[in-house]
């Protein structure tokens, strides 16, 4: 067989790694396209996939051994794979911070960088290490020993900087998905971390080490798929719709839903109900998700969360105009807001000032 060739079969745990680099990437691409569209925020989750992808990747090579054979490839993908605790740390300091993560945290990536490194070149180059003539090891034992004290280690950091913020105000969907992918990323680490302890114990074989290991993210993955999308993107069912082919519209049938919509936001103003949704309002009309969003797209001209919000802001800035002895929480709690924060922050993007300056007559 020649030297170039891929190998004719694979392992369980190759197909397993193969499973979880395929998604990893799919996650890069489109995070990377949010990105390029300017959202800041996307990118410590795409440099996070990015270290998850090499951690799947990296043991793939030897399935195609040019790649297995060069060194560069290798040292990337596992300077990559090293990256991914301190990742996780820049991932959940967002996620509590509610903004792209401040300079001063990225030094968290010097861990892996200069304190790293030399291990996991030398595991790269060299099945063994040895720090004296007659005391040699496995260098994966020097790898996994590594990763202990690095996680430990920004375990701590994330222990002391979580315990001074609270979480960023968002909406209470929001709220949720973010504390599912922050207890996800925690409770990966750990048990990545336990993995380490047990291999280093010899209570775990290397292969029983990396299959396990391989599980556990690839359980990550598929677990945290719809958050991601929720906390990062969380117009997207709106922009499938939007983006979708046309599609046709039975008038007859739609009209009795378009009125029902109208009646439900006019009459009876659930939009005052704060945990008003997508989905409970879809339940409330009588019809699925996906129908809501068509509909109102079509014949309103714009989104689910939209076209709630555009009634909220109208009944806020009536009862502002009419009732200017109540305080601006109130008539936004009673809109249907769910914190003050956002009230603010809808009112001032459909309106161009804030609640108050809008009261005082300072319309732009």
């Amino acid at each position: 067989m020649p030297e170039t060739a891929f190998h004719s079969t694979i392992t369980l745990l190759q197909a397993l790694q193969l499973m979880g680099a395929l998604p990893s990437v799919f996650f890069i691409f489109l995070i990377g396209l949010l990105a390029c569209r300017g959202q800041r925020q996307a990118w410590v989750p795409m440099l996070y996939f990015c270290s998850l992808a090499c951690s799947f990747i990296l043991p793939l090579v030897v399935i195609y051994p040019p790649l297995d054979q060069n060194l560069w490839i290798k040292a990337t993908l596992t300077l990559g794979e090293s990256m991914l605790v301190a990742v996780s740390f820049l991932l959940i300091m967002q996620f509590l911070l509610g903004m792209p993560v401040p300079l001063p945290y990225w030094l968290v990536l010097a861990i892996p960088l200069i304190g790293g490194s030399p291990f996991l070149l030398s595991s790269m180059l060299s099945p063994m290490e040895c720090l004296a003539d007659e005391f040699c090891k496995d260098a994966a034992d020097y790898k996994s020993l590594y990763n202990i004290f690095s996680a430990s280690f920004v375990f701590l950091l994330l222990v002391y900087y979580s315990s001074q913020r609270s979480v960023a105000p968002s909406t209470m969907q929001q709220q949720k998905h973010q504390y599912w992918l922050i207890m996800s990323l925690i409770l990966l680490n750990l048990c990545l971390l336990v993995v380490d302890l047990l291999f280093l114990a010899q209570k775990l074989s290397f292969a029983q080490t990396e299959i396990i290991i391989t599980t556990f993210k690839l359980t990550f993955i598929y677990l945290v798929m719809t958050s991601l999308f929720r906390v990062f993107y969380p117009g997207i069912a709106d922009e499938v719709v939007r983006l979708s082919a046309k599609k046709q519209h039975d008038p007859d049938a739609d009209k009795p839903v378009v009125e029902r919509i109208t009646q439900l936001l006019e009459q009876d103003r659930i939009y005052r109900e704060m945990r008003l949704n997508r989905a409970a309002f879809a339940d409330k009309v009588g019809v699925s998700e996906h129908q809501l969003s068509r509909i109102v797209n079509h014949y309103f001209g714009k989104s689910v969360i939209e076209l709630i919000n555009d009634h909220r802001i109208e009944d806020a800035k009536r009862r502002l105009r009419d009732e200017p002895d109540t305080q601006v929480t109130v008539i936004g709690f009673e809109a249907g807001f769910n914190s003050i924060a956002s009230f603010n922050r809808v009112f001032k993007d459909k309106v161009g000032v804030s609640p108050t300056q809008w009261r005082e007559g300072k319309v732009s």
